[in-house]
């Protein structure tokens, strides 16, 4: 495999054949191929972002991930705060380098890692060893590898531009792991059937309006006629009648020519209802709700937000997670993890509406749970200065332990109280 650029600057270290024997190819050169119907659909990540499905589920789920923030905490005696003044917190939070924003940054990672085999980024550090810029490695570009000698991993990375690189600074989310301790499977080999019928089906629906459905069938005529005039008269007809644009045209025949349409549709064909339920099979595999698909059949006022609860719980809280514990793995020193822990948080997608969430504060509030300015937090709002009290815990007057009520009573109630008590 010849890779470009790598020889003037491997040659020195004479490793140049080895080292381009080991580099991989490209994810679209691998392939993977679903045959239906004995045609062939080569499904990889690029192939699979054509299927409409596809590319609204990567997209919602990677652009939701970057739209909660990475925030970088500190734990502390009163509960866990945000650690901005650590040099990461910017980083994960704002700006991963200085061409890429966190929000850019993020939905490439998380695409990468539904699309592929895992999601990698490259770490550069300052003179000290501090972590200053987190860089996206598209996952086609990496080969995994390790030092049988060290037993120390580390990848190949041959970019866009035909530059090498080799690091072992980096950050690596796995994917799937089934059949093997350390290599993932790959997600679009696993999807590869589903996803090629999706394909076939959208073929099937383009050559089928292509073809002009509504004027789909044979032209009768009573008496012979020779082969040219057979040939303009196809020609003609297909070049009037053929085709979307022309759908619904009218036909004007003559000289004793007739036309007979076919009884067939796309839903009679259950062409259409064989697409709706790809979708879903797709929705399945990315662990969407079909609603968030635009397949509203069974969606309800009365569940679409339940649906949407269960998104956030079963799809974005585990994605959630995987990256929390990666940052936790790759980028915080044994000592950091002692101290910081990072929180992409999901709390602003299970908000309800104004009404619901005026309530919840209110019992939050009134039982002593929550202070007013935690919920000026939850809400987005400027905190109150402290001398305010919006950082007190209050409880509502009517609940006291009866203890402390007994002491508010006069002393003649609380003998009276007293007496009652021997008695009983």
């Amino acid at each position: 495999m010849k890779v470009p650029g790598l020889s003037k600057i491997l040659g020195y270290f004479g490793i140049k054949n080895r080292l381009v024997q080991s580099l991989p190819h490209l994810y679209d050169d691998a392939a993977w191929n679903s045959y239906l119907s004995g045609k062939g659909y080569a499904v990889s990540a690029s192939t699979a972002l054509k299927v409409a499905v596809v590319i609204r589920c990567v997209d919602l789920v990677s652009s939701t991930i970057a739209s909660l923030g990475c925030h970088l905490q500190k734990e502390t005696a009163q509960g866990k705060t945000k650690a901005d003044s650590h040099p990461l917190y910017k980083i994960l939070r704002m700006l991963p380098n200085p061409q890429t924003t966190a929000y850019e940054f993020w939905s490439m990672y998380v695409a990468n890692l539904m699309l592929s085999w895992g999601a990698f980024a490259k770490i550069e550090r300052d003179q000290n060893g501090f972590i200053k810029a987190l860089y996206n490695i598209p996952t086609c570009r990496v080969y995994q590898n390790w030092n049988q000698v060290t037993a120390e991993n580390y990848i190949d990375v041959t970019w866009s531009n035909g530059k090498y690189e080799r690091l072992y600074d980096y950050m690596y989310t796995p994917g799937f792991r089934l059949q093997d301790e350390t290599l993932p499977e790959d997600a679009m080999k696993i999807a590869s059937e589903v996803l090629g019928l999706s394909m076939a089906l959208d073929g099937f629906a383009k050559d089928y309006f292509t073809a002009g459905t509504n004027l789909g069938g044979f032209v009768e005529y009573p008496n012979a006629i020779n082969t040219e005039a057979f040939n303009r008269f196809r020609e003609d007809w297909q070049k009037t009648y053929s085709g979307v644009l022309n759908a619904h045209r009218v036909a004007i025949l003559e000289g004793g020519f007739k036309f007979t349409k076919f009884d067939a549709d796309p839903e009679k064909a259950q062409a259409l209802e064989s697409r709706k339920m790809q979708i879903e099979e797709v929705c399945r595999i990315f662990g969407i709700p079909p609603h968030k698909a635009f397949l509203l059949d069974r969606t309800t006022f009365s569940n679409i937000e339940n649906m949407n609860i269960e998104y956030v719980q079963e799809c974005i809280n585990p994605m959630a997670e995987r990256l929390e514990q990666t940052i936790y793995k790759d980028l915080l020193n044994s000592k950091e993890q002692k101290t910081l822990a990072v929180n992409f948080s999901v709390n602003k997608l299970l908000k309800g509406d104004t009404a619901t969430r005026t309530s919840y504060y209110a019992v939050m509030r009134q039982n002593g749970i929550m202070s007013a300015n935690e919920i000026r937090d939850l809400e987005e709002f400027n905190k109150l200065p402290a001398e305010s009290g919006a950082d007190e815990l209050f409880l509502n007057g009517n609940m006291l332990p009866l203890t402390a009520a007994m002491l508010n009573l006069p002393k003649s109630a609380q003998a009276t109280g007293n007496t009652q008590q021997n008695k009983v």
